[in-house]
C-alpha cells in the first residue's frame, strides 16, 4: 500500500550506506520534502539550498568532543546541528517547512574510526501552514515544479563538494540548547497521499540519514 511505503520512506534507516555528497545530497532531501509536502499538505514547504560555510559549525560543534561525538541534536544560533542522532527528530531536515538551507559533513572518529554523520539546517520551529504543496509560498520564493517554495531568481550558490573531509578545529564555543521542538504530523488521510515520484526511491532516506 503506497501509504505505508511512505511512511514507512520517513521512518526506516540503514547503516549500510555512504555518507552525504555533493548536489546529489541536497537534491535527495528536497525531493524527500516534495513528497512530504504533498503528503501532509504543507503549502509553505521551503526548497533547501546547499552552504557550503555551515560546514565550519559543523565542525565547531565536533572539536567539542574531540570528533567522537554522542548522537545529539544541537540548537545554536538558529541552527540545528544533528550529530548521528537515532530519534525521530532528525527528520526535521525532512518536515521543517520553514528552514531554507542545509550543509552536512561525513568526518572520521580517531578513537575508534568510526565515520561520523552531522547534518546542519536552519531552524523552523512554527507550524506550516495547510494546503496543496507550494501554494502559500514565503514572500521572495514561488512554487518550482515539485511543489517547493523556490527562492525567486538565482538562489542556489555553494553546493558541497564530492569529497567532504572537514578537519576538526581546535576552537570551543559554547553549546546550544538541545532537543528542539519539532513539529511532527501523526497520520495522513488516504486521499491525500500524493504519487510518489519516479526519481524518489524509498533507499533515498538511508542515503540522508546512513545511521
Amino acid at each position: 500500500m503506497r501509504s505505508l511505503l511512505l511512511i514507512g520512506l520517513l521512518i526506516v534507516h540503514s547503516a549500510n550506506c555512504q555518507g552525504p555528497t555533493n548536489e546529489l545530497y541536497i537534491g535527495k532531501v528536497n525531493g524527500l520534502r516534495s513528497v512530504y509536502a504533498q503528503l501532509y499538505q504543507q503549502a509553505d514547504m521551503n526548497e533547501l539550498v546547499y552552504r557550503e560555510d555551515l560546514e565550519q559549525l559543523i565542525a565547531n560543534q565536533l572539536a567539542k568532543s574531540n570528533g567522537c561525538p554522542d548522537s545529539s541534536i544541537v540548537k545554536r544560533d538558529g541552527y540545528h546541528i544533528i550529530l548521528n542522532y537515532e530519534g525521530e527528530l532528525k527528520y526535521t531536515v525532512i518536515t521543517q517547512s520553514g528552514s531554507t538551507v542545509l550543509a552536512a559533513t561525513t568526518t572520521t572518529c580517531p578513537e575508534n574510526g568510526e565515520t561520523v554523520v552531522g547534518i546542519i539546517v536552519d531552524g523552523a520551529d512554527t507550524e506550516p501552514v495547510r494546503g496543496a504543496a507550494g501554494t502559500h509560498c514565503p514572500v521572495g520564493r514561488t512554487r518550482n515544479p515539485n511543489g517547493l517554495c523556490a527562492l525567486v531568481g538565482n538562489g542556489r550558490r555553494g553546493y558541497v563538494r564530492k569529497d567532504i573531509d572537514v578537519k576538526i578545529p581546535t576552537t570551543i564555543i559554547e553549546t546550544g540548547i538541545r532537543v528542539p521542538h519539532i513539529w511532527f504530523p501523526k497520520r495522513v488521510p488516504d486521499d491525500l497521499i500524493p504519487e510518489i515520484p519516479d526519481d524518489i526511491k524509498i533507499l533515498d532516506l538511508p542515503d540522508v540519514f546512513p545511521w
